[in-house]
């Protein structure tokens, strides 16, 4: 049977990174640390990418101290190529000596297991510890960043990391005396640094209370006259501004062919030449839908109007067929002055369910 190996196609990071910079050292090609966790890098989302970093990965992965590496493979035949391996023992032995030197970590590491000592932290977070940083991240170049002693774990995993049987407050105090976390600042403390707050701010310049007593006066002068304004739009009467009850749609021969003219969709009116009772008329259709008073379009094709927003359907003479509309579209008054142009009034309209469509002043016969 030919050999056969793996080879990374996808690698992720699952919740839970002490943002320690171990895999960022062992495959900076795919992993950026950065301040609060660690991030795959774009490019390292492409499975050929990844491919030939195989190594690499299976070392970061390998080298995580919270597991958190995830990674998925796909079996490819023939053998694993040398330089592979060669590439896998080189940063094998770089990250072992990186994390904190081989086999004397591990002694320590052993004895500390068997016993925990009060007088030091646990080395396995020791050696978490000297591998954090301020910056969490070296991808943008330039010298490592100065490395801090601060442990980015929960505090309750560090507590399940020491085998102690003490009381919970006796657990707390090992652990802010390893160094592993930071009580908060006591009440007193908290009163001291607000009374100093208080303190600096009251010592205020002869010039600075000119600079505020001017902002006030010009803040107090900007509010009288808005209000001033406000008022006088308030008492002031205002004639309402409403459209044109009548508008003027042109001759009656402009209007001699069957069908729908939208010349004038934009005042809210439909001229429509049509034939109703075996009579001729022009007519003037609103344009607003009864159900909710969007617009209708005219689809001359379906010969139909039809309400974009709920599926209302119109037919040409405006009776509704389908859709939500509770009622066919209303009629405006038509009529012609003396020099032959026809005048819609929108002020007064009829309505189909009412019998008012049979208005002589709801159509003009052609």
């Amino acid at each position: 049977m030919a050999d056969t190996h793996q080879e990374v196609v996808k690698v992720w990071i699952e919740p839970g990174c002490i943002v320690c910079d171990a895999c960022e050292t062992d495959c900076p090609e795919v992993f950026d640390v950065q301040e609060e966790t660690c991030v795959i890098k774009p490019e390292a989302t492409n499975p050929d990418f990844t491919k030939n970093l195989t190594p690499s990965i299976n070392v970061a992965a390998e080298g995580c101290p919270v597991d958190v590496i995830k990674f998925e493979t796909v079996e490819v035949e023939g053998p694993e190529p040398e330089a592979w391996k060669q590439a896998a023992e080189a940063e094998s032995g770089a990250a072992a000596g990186a994390r904190g030197g081989g086999g004397e970590a591990a002694g320590h590491a052993a004895a500390a297991a068997a016993a925990v000592s009060r007088e030091a932290p646990d080395p396995k977070w020791v050696s978490l510890l000297e591998a954090a940083h301020v910056s969490g991240s070296r991808s943008s170049g330039g010298p490592p960043a100065e490395l801090v002693k601060s442990a980015k774990v929960p505090a309750e995993a560090i507590q399940r990391s020491i085998p102690i049987e003490d009381a919970p407050d006796a657990k707390f105090a090992l652990m802010v005396g390893s160094g592993f976390t930071r009580p908060k600042p006591s009440v007193a403390d908290q009163i001291r640094e607000k009374a100093s707050t208080l303190s600096s701010r009251t010592a205020t310049s002869r010039r600075g209370f000119l600079s505020i007593t001017a902002v006030g006066w010009a803040a107090m002068a900007f509010v009288g006259a808005t209000f001033g304004a406000w008022f006088q739009s308030f008492m002031v009467p205002k004639a309402p501004i409403l459209p044109a009850a009548k508008v003027r749609v042109g001759r009656l021969e402009n209007y001699s062919e069957e069908g729908v003219y939208e010349d004038y969709k934009k005042d809210g009116i439909w001229i429509v030449n049509l034939v109703e009772e075996g009579e001729r008329h022009v007519v003037a259709l609103s344009t607003i839908c009864t159900h909710l008073g969007c617009i209708p379009n005219w689809l001359p094709g379906a010969h139909i109007f039809k309400c974009p927003c709920h599926g209302s359907g119109y037919r040409v003479n405006g009776v509704n067929f389908e859709g939500p509309a509770p009622r066919p579209l209303e009629r405006y008054t038509i009529s012609l002055d003396n020099t032959g142009v026809i005048i819609v009034d929108k002020s007064k309209s009829f309505r189909q369910e009412l019998g008012q469509w049979a208005d002589p002043a709801a159509f003009l016969k052609v």
